[in-house]
């Protein structure tokens, strides 16, 4: 860290600073391992702070998805929304929440801290598991089944929904947790600005194609 870096970062406010560190070391290094001495230290602030703010490391942890979400310049939630109120087709809404998902999910910097927060505890639960599912899992869970239940229409099961926000989803969280082996496997596949809008673009052509197939499936199966 530079000279110029440590005076910027110092002349934040302590607990926007604690928050700032909190939500890196979280999303990269996860709960376990990101201590609250080890934030404090990088913070620049004492171990005081943190319990003077935000009580505990597990109020932290939540406090730290919230500020996240908060610097997300383009959540799935909110293209969705932007979509809906243009009357896109359902496909179309779809395609953009997913692409919207992906990219915040792989891109670096600020803005992706939310999407690789939640990438992390789905991979790695903590005990606020309940707590983060409640305000922050759930309402993307609850969007994703009514976007793929408005593309897929009424002839498919809950349950099979339900797998396909699962499938959907869990593209977007392999290419972000997986990254180190993709480098070594498919050094083809790049995460420049280029290369992670053309996964994005993959995942929603891959996750349409195989919807429209599983609704002709169960279209068929109604009518038969």
């Amino acid at each position: 860290m530079t000279e110029e870096t440590r005076s910027d970062r110092e002349a934040e406010p302590a607990r926007a600073r604690i928050l700032q560190v909190a939500a890196q070391l979280f999303a990269d290094d996860g709960y376990k391992v990101a201590s609250v001495r080890k934030i404090c230290e990088a913070a620049h602030v004492n171990v005081a702070m943190v319990n003077y703010y935000f009580h505990s490391k597990e109020e932290l942890h939540l406090a730290a998805f919230d500020y996240a979400r908060e610097l997300a310049r383009a959540s799935a939630a909110d293209v969705a929304a932007a979509s809906a109120q243009a009357q896109l087709p359902p496909v179309e809404q779809l395609r953009l929440a997913i692409e919207a998902l992906v990219s915040d999910m792989l891109r670096s910097g600020p803005a992706s801290l939310f999407s690789r927060l939640v990438a992390r505890e789905l991979i790695e639960p903590t005990a606020a598991i309940h707590k983060l599912a409640e305000r922050n899992v759930r309402p993307q869970h609850v969007l994703f089944t009514s976007l793929i239940r408005g593309v897929v229409g009424p002839a498919m099961p809950d349950d099979v929904v339900q797998k396909c926000v699962f499938s959907v989803i869990g593209q977007a969280v392999f290419y972000a947790r997986s990254r180190i082996v993709h480098e070594l496997v498919a050094p083809e596949i790049t995460y420049d600005e280029a290369g992670i809008a053309d996964i994005a673009r993959h995942i929603a052509a891959f996750s349409l194609a195989a919807l429209d197939g599983l609704r002709r499936q169960y279209v068929a199966q109604e009518l038969a």
